[in-house]
């Protein structure tokens, strides 16, 4: 009876020991790293970032489309969500292999707007082009998910970027949401503006 109970712990021990070793294996594997493509960007509150006196929540569509200029100029800025150069990158990938940081940059448009001085103190604002705003994030998986562990570029306060969340969807999109000052041509006024961005993963 004694070694009975013994072959029967023996058994017990050996399924939580495989278990576990399983359950280690999947943290190590991060299924995360990659290029993301941004598929779309919304804007809580409808905004005209093109100025052509139209508001949208599409904020995508927004700095996709032309542009018209104070003095009529149309203007083609070629934000193009498909250029590799403007994906999210989350490390360790293929080509960072030797280094052990997860780094997340999230690669997000955003404008940059200057003015004209025009005499008599009046100036008129105008959209130059659209920058990208990179990260430095350093993220870690926890259950799947994502989690910004540390901002050691202090991006989030340099971007004056507030309330950011982060959110995987499946394995192959995740989203942002942040609270962002955006200038909005038929309000000829910076207001803030909930926008929500959700990333797909690109076949390396």
């Amino acid at each position: 009876m004694k070694k009975y109970v013994n072959k029967v712990v023996l058994v017990f021990l050996s399924v939580i020991m495989i278990a576990c070793n399983s359950s280690d294996e999947e943290i190590k594997i991060n299924d995360f790293k990659g290029f993301y493509k941004i598929k779309s960007i919304s804007s809580i509150i409808p905004v005209d970032l093109n100025n052509d006196g139209l508001k949208s929540n599409n904020y995508l569509q927004e700095i996709k489309s032309n542009y018209i200029s104070y003095n009529g100029e149309i203007i083609n800025y070629a934000y193009n969500n498909e250029l590799r150069h403007n994906f999210a990158e989350a490390r360790l990938t293929r080509y960072q292999s030797n280094n052990t940081t997860q780094f997340l940059d999230i690669r997000f448009p955003i404008q940059r707007i200057d003015s004209i001085y025009q005499g008599n103190n009046n100036f008129v604002k105008m959209n130059m082009e659209y920058q990208k705003m990179s990260t430095g994030f350093i993220y870690k998986l926890i259950n799947s998910n994502i989690e910004i562990e540390a901002d050691p570029f202090n991006q989030f306060e340099f971007f004056n970027i507030n309330n950011f969340k982060i959110n995987r969807i499946n394995n192959i999109e995740f989203e942002i949401m942040f609270d962002f000052n955006i200038y909005d041509f038929s309000e000829n006024d910076w207001i803030e503006s909930k926008l929500i961005a959700r990333y797909e993963k690109m076949k390396e």
